[in-house]
């Protein structure tokens, strides 16, 4: 039968105070007190039945079997520490938390997103969708997509896009309606944000004072408190909406959607940012490189002058 293997702990306790060759230095680094390192020494050499140090004043040295002993114990906790280190950074680059803003993940992340799953198959990625955006600090997401800046100073913020705001409807409202000029909006319904000072929240008032049209009433209609709500409402035919472009260039492509009268108001932008101190992790690394290709994609297929402009 084969000798019985010491306690762990002691194995553990002997190895850090025969690196350090000191008892009070061990005992510093597995925050125990001094007594506590040498009762754990004196444990083992009963256990093995011989010495693994040679007490002498303010000299501690390892005997012969105490020497062999640590080189097999040292070697064994390396080789633990490394295992552990492999498997938690393999578990690191396979999950990735992104923060979006609820109507920019549904209408304009979510139809791409399969790209960044068939690109890199070995990230977990677990989107979050709320209006409150999260506490970078605590680390609850790796990668948030905001419209607009933050005043974080430990944040790295990068501009993906502008945004615009125009005024939309449906093909099947436009039958019924004609709407050539701002002025004909009195004739139909508008659709009014609720939230119109929250972040990427639209303003009809807002919009119309800052293109100086004057003589439209926007103080009825339809209000919602989530903009692709707003946008489906659109859709539906069921009046006149302040698109933002991020969300709605794709419905005008497909003709789904029609902007009106070519007016725009440029509305900040679209941001993505991280922990600077994040911006090492390869998963992190990955997402930025594959949104920032989707946007500068975006942009040249859907372009706002293009779509703007063109003849309905």
């Amino acid at each position: 039968m084969g000798t019985r293997l010491p306690p762990l702990e002691a194995l553990r306790y002997f190895e850090c105070a025969a690196r350090h060759l000191n008892f009070t230095a061990a005992a510093k680094e597995l925050c125990v007190s001094q007594s506590a390192v040498s009762q754990k020494i004196i444990l083992l050499e009963a256990h093995l039945q011989y010495k693994v140090f040679d007490r002498k004043p303010r000299q501690l040295h390892l005997t012969e079997n105490g020497e062999e002993l640590f080189k097999s114990m040292h070697q064994a906790l390396n080789q633990i520490r490394d295992t552990v280190n492999h498997i938690e950074s393999h578990k690191q680059v396979r999950q990735l938390e992104v923060y979006s803003m609820p109507a920019f993940a549904s209408r304009w992340l979510m139809p791409c997103i399969h790209e960044f799953y068939d690109a890199h198959p070995n990230i977990d990625l677990n989107l979050a969708a709320n209006f409150a955006e999260p506490i970078y600090r605590n680390e609850e997401v790796d990668i948030g997509i905001c419209h607009g800046k933050c005043d974080q100073t430990d944040m790295q913020q990068e501009l993906l896009f502008r945004d615009y705001i125009y005024p939309v409807a449906s093909p099947e409202l436009l039958k019924k309606i004609t709407l050539n000029t701002p002025e004909d909006l009195n004739k139909t319904t508008l659709l009014h944000d609720s939230l119109p000072n929250a972040k990427f929240g639209t303003s009809w008032s807002r919009w119309l004072s800052e293109l100086n049209i004057e003589g439209v009433s926007c103080n009825s209609g339809y209000s919602f408190n989530q903009v692709d709500l707003i946008v489906q409402a659109a859709l539906n035919g069921q009046g006149v909406a302040l698109g933002r472009h991020a969300l709605v260039a794709k419905e005008i492509e497909n003709g789904r959607l029609v902007p009106l009268f070519g007016h725009s108001v440029e509305d900040g932008g679209i941001y993505v940012m991280y922990l600077k101190k994040l911006a090492d992790r390869p998963q992190v690394s990955d997402f930025i490189s594959w949104i920032k290709g989707q946007s500068v994609t975006f942009e040249q297929q859907f372009n706002v002058n293009k779509l703007l402009y063109r003849s309905r």
